[in-house]
């Protein structure tokens, strides 16, 4: 809204660049555009140059973000051999006697219905990884040996008592309502958040033991995340790593290295990782002597068997 009308193409076409490397604003778009399929692009491009006439042909806020993503781009394309594509499509659609006046009008009635959505999922997002990482941090710092306790006391229905615990966080730090084992057609899932809300929350808790539960059981319960969240229409899911061994567990990431949390695509899901030590410490630190690494690489994650 603040460059000059002169240059409204050319920030369209880094923007529309932009957002296409970044893979987790690319699978909301995707997302966004299976939520109202069979939207009438032309209608609404032709109805932006009749002025007084517009409408948006959407009933959703993700179909309205798909039309505009979809002008956007079109837009970017067309600035490669005309460079006075954006400001003339914002002059028809809003025909004031400043070429300024109207790139500022046409991006705010127009443009930042997008960048509205994007900023709320990406949010959305956001909240739930923090919520995920006081979890994480609350175990680790304060009932490892309460819930270790009441694992070994069940040891078969081991991973039930972690992933229960979960639930009951999500809800009260978090105020996600989740429900245990529901039904999809990939089988039943740990956790599903706010099924009956816009956008189910996909989380599966599962046991590393670095022997029975390895990483091919890890693996094994990404491949099922991933499914859930196909299920459920969603490009995010969390896979909740309990870590019950000793053994130092290294994850792989699509993500910048060394930033939390870890995450990997697969088959147009962004799953990522929460590696939770829930076994108490036996001794210090400083008298535990080396630990074992288990290393878990994306080849293993793409290739099952591999692992």
């Amino acid at each position: 809204m603040t460059a000059p009308f002169s240059s409204a193409g050319h920030e369209i076409h880094l923007a529309v660049t932009w957002i296409n490397s970044q893979p987790a604003l690319s699978g909301l778009l995707e997302e966004a555009a299976r939520k109202e399929p069979g939207l009438d692009r032309e209608t609404f491009q032709t109805g932006l140059s009749r002025s007084g006439r517009f409408f948006w042909p959407s009933r959703t806020e993700e179909g309205r973000a798909s039309l505009v993503w979809g002008l956007m781009q079109d837009i970017a394309r067309a600035e490669a051999e005309d460079p006075e594509a954006g400001w003339r499509v914002a002059s028809d659609y809003s025909p004031k006697s400043s070429l300024q006046d109207s790139w500022r009008e046409f991006a705010e009635d127009i443009l930042q219905p997008l960048f509205d959505f994007l900023s709320e999922r990406v949010g959305a997002e956001s909240s739930i990884l923090h919520t995920l990482e006081r979890y994480r941090t609350r175990i680790e710092w304060f009932d490892r040996e309460e819930l270790y306790t009441r694992f070994e006391a069940d040891r078969a229905n081991g991973e039930e008592v972690y992933n229960l615990d979960l639930q009951r966080f999500l809800f009260l730090e978090g105020d996600h309502i989740t429900h245990a084992k529901p039904r999809s057609a990939s089988g039943e899932a740990d956790l599903i958040g706010d099924l009956d809300g816009r956008d189910p929350l996909v989380c599966d808790g599962k046991i590393f033991d670095g022997k029975s539960r390895g990483k091919s059981y890890l693996v094994k319960g990404m491949h099922q995340v991933v499914k859930y969240a196909h299920d459920y229409g969603q490009h995010t899911a969390y896979l909740i790593i309990y870590n019950i061994s000793d053994k130092l567990l290294e994850l792989p990431t699509d993500g910048t290295p060394g930033a939390w949390p870890p995450y990997t695509e697969l088959a147009g899901v962004r799953v990522y990782f929460i590696h939770v030590r829930v076994l108490p410490p036996s001794t210090t630190a400083s008298k535990a002597g080396k630990a074992t690494r288990v290393t878990l690489t994306r080849d293993d994650l793409t290739n099952p068997d591999a692992a």
